[in-house]
């Protein structure tokens, strides 16, 4: 038998054996054993929410997404409304870009992405504005080193107009899916130490590169603005296309755009590797071993418009494991913002998922950490929409029926007598307030749209504020049926 005798943090047992049990009873000290153990209390830490937790699932939504536009200007409604992280400036640009770019940021709750596709050559929305930039082909007729001077000289240049983002460099080899005239060679293996080159000495300045079009499309049968399109097997995108990516990620690029090509052995049918979990998980973060921002190419693509609409494809690119989703068109924004907010509370994207996605975002932009200025500001704009949204702290101000919960967060929606149309889902025929002014995707030469990551902290003077500044805004957010804009652009994909 034993006695256990507790005070305070130590134990003392008295144990008892054999023959000498029943002398535990007694008093002699010498028929008993003292044994003393010390516990520690249990000490438990809770890691504060950064960030990427604390927004409200409108403001997680819209950090993935990112419009083109044709001016920064037609973007600023929704920038200030918070409705989407960043835009893509599509098409050529006039001399006063940089007034157009910080009156479009300025009111914006959080840190804008903007993002353009100078690349050099037939390929240079910004040549109003800047010096002149030397296409691949030419650069390729000197060194990697010479190449890589030029490219970051002239990235100085177009930070100053307040861009943050520049879509480059091309890291394909051929001259199909629109590619003509675009790469530094039709074999990779001379691509590759351009790449190796190129990406460390863009990174160095205060543009964040994005390194496109993943995993090659320079042998595709087509442009994937013009519909499907196929690149080789996978085993051979190994052997010669993606080696020059692989360069890019050793180099460490911050950013990939991801093409919306299908590989056989990869993807499957009527899946571009834009929306396909194998490609973008299993094959460029596993395999490849990237850790940066994933960038899905323009869905008003018609590669991707055969198959869906661009805010079923944004839901499909996120789960599979993109952080931002490109697309067109005023009426495409406002479902791809709504689409995505519904998908995050009712958990059809997982939670682990977003705010991964949503915290590469933020740190592409040089926010770390908490950001309670910012989820003020998101709050304020959720106080003035039309659609009572419950506030990052979990009260609305209503009384009306609220969805389902999600992390202290949930969506109220107004009493309405509406009749959802059959097969809809009530979400879906939420009206958001009017139509934003994003123009639909332009059929201008030499440019076309895809993505950009956020730009860096380097990047202040062209944000809506810092991660300790809120800015204001009171309009309604946008929405519209579902619709496409069409990519329209001659260069092909971005």
């Amino acid at each position: 038998m034993s006695r256990t005798v507790r005070s305070g943090w130590a134990t003392i047992a008295v144990v008892c054996t054999g023959a000498l049990a029943a002398a535990c009873v007694g008093t002699t000290g010498a028929q008993v054993q003292v044994t003393t153990t010390t516990t520690t209390p249990e000490l438990t830490t809770t890691t504060p929410p950064d960030c990427a937790q604390m927004l409200p699932p409108e403001a997680q939504a819209a950090q993935m997404i990112w419009a083109v536009v044709e001016s920064a200007d037609q973007a600023t409604e929704v920038l200030t409304e918070g409705t989407i992280g960043g835009i893509v400036l599509d098409g050529e640009q006039s001399s006063d870009v940089a007034d157009e770019i910080t009156e479009a940021v300025t009111d914006a709750p959080l840190r804008v992405a903007v993002a353009v596709e100078e690349e050099g050559g037939g390929v240079q929305p910004l040549a109003n504005a800047v010096d002149g930039l030397p296409g691949a082909p030419t650069q390729a007729q000197g060194t990697p080193e010479e190449a890589a001077t030029t490219m970051a000289e002239h990235a100085s240049q177009v930070a100053e107009l307040g861009v943050t983002v520049v879509l480059a460099p091309v890291a394909d080899a051929g001259s199909g899916g629109g590619m003509g005239g675009r790469t530094y060679s039709k074999q990779a293996a001379e691509v590759t130490p351009f790449i190796d080159a190129v990406v460390p000495a863009l990174d160095e300045t205060e543009l964040t590169p994005v390194v496109k079009h993943w995993p090659g499309i320079g042998r595709a049968d087509q442009d994937p603005a013009g519909g499907t399109a196929t690149v080789p097997s996978l085993d051979e995108l190994r052997r010669v296309d993606l080696l020059p990516f692989q360069a890019a990620i050793d180099a460490g690029a911050p950013a990939i755009l991801v093409a919306n090509v299908e590989v056989p052995g990869l993807t499957g049918a009527d899946e571009p590797a834009s929306i396909s979990s194998a490609a973008i998980t299993g094959e460029l973060r596993g395999a490849q071993g990237f850790e940066g921002l994933v960038i899905v190419d323009d869905l008003s693509q018609q590669a991707v418009t055969d198959i869906t609409t661009q805010d079923q494809a944004a839901e499909l690119a996120i789960g599979a494991g993109a952080d931002v989703v490109i697309v067109s068109g005023s009426e495409a924004v406002a479902d791809t913002t709504r689409r995505l907010t519904d998908a995050i509370l009712s958990n059809r994207l997982d939670r682990g998922r977003v705010e991964s996605a949503v915290r590469r975002v933020l740190q592409s932009k040089g926010i770390t950490g908490q950001c309670f200025d910012e989820v003020s500001a998101y709050n304020a704009i959720l106080r003035n929409n039309s659609t009572t949204t419950t506030l990052a702290d979990g009260s609305d101000g209503s009384d009306g029926p609220t969805s389902t919960t999600r992390s202290g967060s949930s969506t109220t929606v107004e009493e309405s007598d509406e009749t959802v149309p059959e097969g809809t889902d009530r979400s879906d025929a939420i009206s958001t307030g009017p139509p934003t002014t994003v123009a639909r995707r332009s059929g201008s030469s030499g440019s076309s749209g895809s993505s950009g990551s956020s730009g860096s902290s380097r990047n202040s003077s062209s944000s809506g504020g810092s991660s300790s500044s809120s800015g204001s805004g009171n309009s309604s957010s946008s929405s519209g049926s579902s619709g496409s804009g069409s990519s329209g652009s001659s260069s092909g994909s971005g």
